[in-house]
């Protein structure tokens, strides 16, 4: 019976070692966890130090931005060379038909010319950078009306009138031009009859307004949802001239590319660079 009591507790005993020992174990795995959680988070702390560090010495170091009025002076300087061409273009014209502007008058259209473009470039440098994003600018006009200024000074008042004629001439043939390439646009997307477009390119003419070439002029090849940008800003001339199933097409077209999804845009291209040359005329 002893023999027997003294297995009994011998077992316990040992059963409860055994416990003992699992559960310095399990407490010996999470001492190590904890002191590995530890080591790891240290880790992460100095590696995002590192970080800091770096960010703030980049930022120390790092060349500071130039202020908005500093930006914009050196854009339009840049802007400035790319006009240029445009009031070469405006003063030929000017000396094809104002040919008998003397010296000093021709100093002053020069002077009146060069300041234009300085004008034209800050308008659009101050509109790509100086926050009027919604500005409209459009440095041929700008150059063209300075010009004109100074002209009404100092021409003859016939060669005046002779210069004025052929700006006149030359914008009536742009509308044209414009009015031509809305109908193509129409016709291509719409399949328009020949009676369709003659009576879309009278009522174009007839309510014409400047802007509603803008998708042809600025946005030729642009295309959004697969379609080119529709001119529904001349909607009132084109939809009476439409049969149903053209009037639904058409304005499934303006919901999915419609002229107010175009980004406002500045008026101008890099048109003559390079190949126009003020004559020596100007320099007599």
């Amino acid at each position: 019976m002893a023999s027997s009591i003294t297995c009994r507790d011998g077992a316990r005993v040992a059963a409860g070692c055994c416990l003992a020992g699992c559960l310095l174990a399990v407490h010996s795995a999470r001492a190590d966890d904890v002191e590995g959680a530890a080591r790891r988070a240290a880790a992460r702390d100095v590696r995002a130090l590192g970080w800091l560090v770096e960010e703030g010495l980049r930022a120390v170091l790092a060349p500071a931005e130039p202020p908005v009025d500093q930006r914009v002076h050196q854009r339009a300087e840049q802007m400035t060379r790319f006009f240029t061409p445009m009031l070469e273009s405006e003063l030929e014209l000017i000396r094809r038909t104002c040919g008998g502007l003397d010296r000093a008058a021709r100093r002053t259209v020069l002077a009146a010319g060069s300041a234009a473009v300085e004008e034209a470039a800050k308008a659009v440098a101050q509109r790509q950078l100086g926050g009027r994003a919604g500005d409209e600018v459009d440095p041929r006009a700008i150059i063209r009306a300075k010009l004109a200024e100074s002209l009404a000074g100092v021409a003859d008042p016939e060669e005046l009138a002779a210069y004025r004629r052929e700006v006149g001439c030359r914008a009536v043939r742009r509308d044209q031009s414009e009015r031509l390439l809305i109908v193509a646009r129409l016709d291509r997307q719409l399949d328009l009859t020949a009676a369709q477009r003659r009576a879309i390119d009278a009522a174009l003419e007839a309510a014409w307004e400047p802007d509603w070439g803008r998708v042809v002029r600025e946005h030729g090849t642009r295309r959004i949802n697969n379609y080119p940008l529709a001119p529904d800003e001349a909607a009132a001339a084109i939809s009476p001239h439409l049969d149903p199933d053209q009037l639904a097409e058409w304005e499934n077209w303006c919901r999915a590319a419609g002229s107010d999804m175009a980004p406002n845009h500045i008026h101008w291209s890099f048109d003559g660079q390079g190949l126009q040359q003020r004559d020596p005329w100007w320099g007599q």
